[in-house]
Order: C-alpha cells, then structure tokens, then sequence
C-alpha cells in the first residue's frame, strides 16, 4: 500500500509538470536563448515571440526560477557581446541551432 501511494504522488507531481507547461530547466534554457538572440554583437534578432513566450511560461513559477532566468538572460546577452570570434561563433551556432526553437516562439 505505501509503494502505491508513494507512486501515485509521484505520478501526479509529474502530471502537475506537464500542465503547466515547460518545465523549470527549458524555461531557464529560453531564457538564455532570449540573451543570445538580443545581442547586437551576434546579429540582433527579433525577440517578440520569445517574449511572449517567456511572459506566458513565466505565471506561476517561483520567484527563484524568475530570477535565475533573469539572470541567465543578462548573463548571455554580456557574454555574446563580449564574444571574440571564436566564441562567436560557438554562441551562434547555439543560437541558431539549439535556440532557433524558442526564438520563433516554440516550446
């Protein structure tokens, strides 16, 4: 009976996870994406889908995940300006390969 329990508080802790959208670890990767797309030195992109995506994931996470992805933002956008040519080049290619997703809006 408590291996039962044990599972179904699991399974609907995992449930909860799915409803709410993305989870913590993909909404801080988008935020990243969200620093790297808006850096002038990498080619500044259009951020209006992120944005909103962003803004839409954002409801009702805790505050520490808010400002560990507001961080992480800030943190990618001073590293890509920073970039010398050969991290610049590693940052676009994360930008537009692994971000491309994100930055069009996407989960």
């Amino acid at each position: 009976m408590k291996a039962l329990i044990v599972t179904a508080a699991a399974f609907a802790a995992f449930a909860g996870v799915a409803q709410a959208g993305v989870s913590n670890l993909n909404y801080l990767e988008a935020a990243r994406c969200r620093g790297l797309a808006a850096s002038e030195n990498l080619g500044k992109l259009d951020t209006a889908a992120l944005d909103a995506f962003l803004k839409e994931e954002a409801v009702g996470r805790d505050i520490t995940v808010l400002t560990s992805a507001n961080n992480k933002m800030q943190s990618a956008l001073k590293e890509a300006n920073a970039a010398d040519a050969g991290k610049k080049a590693k940052l676009l290619a994360q930008r537009d390969g692994a971000c491309a997703a994100y930055i069009a809006g996407g989960k």
